[in-house]
């Protein structure tokens, strides 16, 4: 039988791989450093104190952390690198890196700020890839070490034993089933289309402002 056109090969395994580690350990580990700074049970003062210094949000992120009735009663588990990544910049006072809070980090720069800031690009660079569902040996191994460095590093601030690097270690070379593959792919297509939105949002709003 002819192999099918869906059938996994290396190239569009790596894309699924990296989809998996940023959506799995990556997620998990950003969620523990906003535990870190930001017990669960004390959220609500939390982002209520904070929450005019908050971007834009999306109606889901909004009915997550600042419903219209009532107020948080929901748990870091349901957070996604997106909202994750805007409260770790915004309500955890964590010092900016030297490119500042947006931007591409200086390689140099080991700081928490970049390293957050690495994985929310990973994650941005490999949905790019997923128009042709394709990421070579070479950008893999680039974007994985970028992963990795930054998940050790991070690893060191939460005093876990390297929880989250020894995941990322497991992943890359665990075997993909293709179904499962394209699950990670579509979740993290539908983070990033929500991050585009929310970025469209902003800029709106500032260009209304200067009108």
């Amino acid at each position: 039988m002819a192999a099918s056109k869906y059938s996994s090969k290396e190239e569009t395994t790596n894309t699924s791989r990296v989809s998996r580690v940023l959506l799995d350990p990556c997620t998990d580990q950003l969620r523990d450093l906003l535990r870190h700074y930001v017990p669960s049970h004390t959220f609500p003062q939390v982002i209520q104190r904070h929450r005019l210094k908050l971007p834009k949000l999306t109606k889901p992120q909004m009915d997550l952390i600042l419903p219209r009735s009532g107020h948080y009663t929901g748990n870091y588990n349901d957070f996604d690198i997106s909202l994750l990544y805007i409260l770790l910049r915004n309500i955890c006072n964590i010092p900016p890196h030297t490119k500042g809070w947006g931007k591409d980090p200086d390689p140099n720069d080991k700081s928490l700020a970049a390293n957050i800031e690495r994985i929310r690009n990973v994650r941005n660079t490999t949905v790019g890839h997923m128009i042709t569902s394709s990421l070579s040996n070479t950008d893999f191994n680039n974007i994985w070490s970028t992963v990795r460095t930054a998940v050790v590093s991070i690893d060191t601030v939460l005093n876990n034993n390297q929880q989250y690097k020894k995941a990322v270690d497991f992943l890359k070379c665990e075997v993909m089933d293709p179904e499962m593959a394209k699950q990670y792919d579509t979740r993290l297509r539908e983070q990033k289309k929500e991050d585009t939105e929310t970025r469209k949002m902003v800029e709106g709003k500032i260009l209304f402002n200067m009108l």
